[in-house]
């Protein structure tokens, strides 16, 4: 069946349009968004479909400039409006603490979602790709995940009262490129995209290659068929939840839902899951991308007997237990206003933010000196800690001693000597012992007086990991 056939049809078994829909479509320039493009522009008479293009210039390489001309230029002779954005991503990240993917990814979400807002357009189109699908499921195992993330990229998904779509889910790269070719569409190839210094590129060009040639050739029809049938079962898991998330919930208002901690506790666990789930989109407006150690950190909640325990998410969301009921709240991620304390157990690991931190003992003897010199880790005399250890943001006044400096350092200063972002240094973890010591700030330096000497006999070895991305 010719591709047009396939994306005919793709649409109409998946109801991703109906005739007279507008849709504006992100077109980067790459072989997928024009494939996307040109058979839009194909079909669009037939559907009578209004069509607007976005392009924006991530200002990640010196070609995004030209690239950003190139995408005007075919959208124009194709008849179409377009829509440039220009905005300096890796700025965005660096003051953020974003992975590129993610922040690419938030920064266009913003500009879609301001311009189809603009042109009241409520339909998005996105050009991910089987192949993209496949190495979506793979990162979401790699993370630690659920049935959603085995389901990787949906054809259809809702988020903030926009519908995105995905209609090239059931095409392949190769054959999008070998369409672009037969249409002489000449795309623009991001040579970032063969770098392997990013985890999906490593998986698309070396391991998934390697698993097609060692272990199975049709490795990503059997992935995407899984994928296929984990969204039905997740499907109706969800339709299930939904309507216990009914039936838990207490009380909502434009900051705050109630869960009944009694009803939540006599649930399944996988129902409770996305009972919590329910709660999150419906005070946010869409989905939280949360990993393996979040749920946790949400089961141990909510089977928690302590009044008054709380835990916090990414992008702001809390979660507070406070006599027979499961309170959440949305605050600024941005403000951080408020000074969120958690109790790190030696051994042990806890959500804080956006970050994961775990502690474990080590022995002397052991190879730890190996991993000396990652900033992720700090190494200390354990029997110089008394714990648990506690994790908080900076409070006026604070000071440690910096290893290998004399004498103490105010954290504001060290702060002002690393060159951080005023904004950014709320959201960095301090890593205090029982009585109060700085022992660590969290990615950047350890205290001196806690650390391993020749007489040390077991190692504390505290691990940070950024929970948001890739």
């Amino acid at each position: 069946m010719a591709l047009l056939e396939r994306f005919k049809e793709y649409l109409i078994k998946e109801n991703l349009i109906e005739k007279g829909d507008s849709i504006l479509l992100a077109v980067s320039g790459g072989p997928d968004s024009l494939a996307m493009l040109d058979l839009f522009c194909r079909i669009k008479d037939e559907y009578n479909l209004n069509l607007l293009v976005f392009h924006l210039n991530h200002m990640f390489r010196q070609e995004a400039f030209a690239e950003a001309l190139f995408v005007k230029d075919v959208a124009e002779n194709y008849g179409l409006q377009v829509i440039l954005e220009e905005f300096n991503v890796p700025e965005y990240i660096a003051s953020h603490g974003y992975s590129p993917e993610e922040g690419a990814r938030k920064a266009r979400f913003y500009f879609l979602q301001k311009w189809a807002s603009q042109y009241k357009i409520r339909k998005i189109g996105l050009a991910h790709n089987k192949d993209d699908l496949v190495e979506t499921v793979f990162l979401n195992i790699l993370r630690g995940t659920g049935l959603k993330g085995l389901a990787g990229i949906l054809s259809l998904t809702e988020r903030d009262g926009l519908l995105i779509i995905h209609p090239l889910l059931d095409i392949l790269r190769l054959e999008i490129e070998d369409y672009c070719r037969k249409r002489n569409l000449n795309p623009r190839f991001d040579r970032t995209n063969e770098e392997l210094i990013y985890t999906r590129n490593k998986l698309r060009n070396k391991i998934i290659p390697e698993l097609e040639k060692e272990i199975n050739p049709g490795l990503k029809g059997v992935v995407y068929r899984m994928a296929l049938n984990i969204r039905e079962e997740e499907a109706y898991l969800n339709k299930l939840a939904s309507e216990k998330y009914k039936e838990a919930l207490l009380k909502r208002d434009k900051e705050k839902l109630i869960l009944s901690l009694e009803f939540l506790a006599r649930e399944e666990r996988v129902i409770r899951r996305r009972i919590v789930q329910n709660a999150i989109r419906e005070l946010k407006g869409n989905d939280l991308d949360l990993y393996a150690v979040h749920y946790e950190a949400i089961e141990d909640l909510i089977l928690s007997s302590q009044t008054g325990k709380y835990i916090t998410l990414p992008e702001g969301i809390e979660l507070r237990r406070s006599y027979g009921e499961l309170i959440f709240t949305r605050n600024s991620p941005d403000l951080a206003e408020e000074d969120i304390i958690e109790l790190l157990e030696i051994p042990g690991e806890v959500v804080w933010g956006d970050f994961l931190l775990k502690a474990e003992i080590l022995q002397q003897s052991g190879k730890w000196r190996e991993e000396r010199g990652n900033k992720k880790l700090c190494f200390c005399d354990l029997k110089k800690v008394k714990g648990p250890l506690t994790i908080r943001k900076r409070r006026a006044g604070d000071s440690f001693y910096p290893f290998g400096l004399q004498g103490s350092k105010k954290v504001k200063d060290f702060f002002i000597d690393e060159k951080i972002p005023v904004t950014e240094r709320d959201k960095i973890p301090l890593v205090l012992d029982k009585e109060g010591n700085i022992i660590w700030v969290a990615g950047y330096q350890p205290d001196g007086r806690f650390k391993v000497e020749g007489d040390t006999e077991e190692i504390l070895r505290i691990e940070i990991d950024y929970m948001g991305g890739d």
